[in-house]
């Protein structure tokens, strides 16, 4: 392992808010501990599929990169829904697709009117599906990879279809599947203030922590 790729959303990032400054994240001390480079594709405020769209453009960018690089991804809220931009917004070096985000939870008066729409069930499937979709991918390529929810899960596996596609998720390259770093750092006032829910600098030390055990043992 040579390489590591970092994929996620603002929990993957530097963090200055409200003259609150954090510098480091759980991809940088992974890097840092392991003494690897570090590709960081994360990008504040943007979801799901942005990350699957972004991680094959990288290793198919960078074909070499699947044979010597670790895959970390840090799924985030399947409510924020990605579309391409035509204006460089947070544009990442080297490839010409940018992207913007909408919520589903800013469009309530539009969903409202699509008859019989279930908002958690299309949450849950959405999520499940980019899931399996990286998964899928990465299995394909041989590419080493581990997986983390960022923010918390939107799976519900009170739905028959959706325990189907939770059966086929390899659970052996999640760490902590039952909870999300956001969660780990509320329960443990990690933090950055009340106004922030962004962990502080102990909260992604911690996350980190962990899941570099967690690699020691899978990868």
């Amino acid at each position: 392992m040579q390489n590591l790729f970092v994929n996620g959303c603002s929990f993957n990032g530097p963090r200055k808010k409200w003259g609150k400054h954090v510098n480091t994240y759980v991809g940088k001390q992974i890097a840092d501990h392991y003494k690897i480079q570090e590709h960081r594709f994360a990008r504040g405020g943007r979801g799901n599929r942005r990350i699957c769209d972004t991680t094959k453009l990288f290793f198919e960018s960078n074909p070499a990169r699947k044979l010597d690089t670790l895959a970390m991804i840090q799924w985030t809220s399947p409510g924020r829904r990605d579309y391409p931009t035509n204006d460089d917004y947070k544009k990442i070096d080297g490839y010409s697709t940018t992207w913007r985000t909408w919520s589903t939870h800013e469009q309530i008066k539009f969903i409202s009117s699509l008859e019989g729409f279930d908002i958690e069930r299309d949450h849950s499937l959405m999520q499940l599906n980019d899931i399996i979709d990286l998964q899928n991918y990465f299995n394909v390529h041989g590419i080493k990879y581990v997986m983390y929810f960022g923010l918390v899960s939107q799976i519900d596996l009170t739905q028959q279809d959706h325990k189907i596609l939770h059966n086929a998720i390899d659970w052996n390259k999640f760490y902590q599947p039952d909870t999300s770093h956001y969660e780990f750092c509320e329960k443990n006032n990690l933090q950055i203030s009340p106004q922030d829910e962004h962990p502080s600098a102990e909260g992604h030390r911690k996350w980190a922590e962990g899941l570099i055990k967690y690699i020691d043992e899978v990868v």
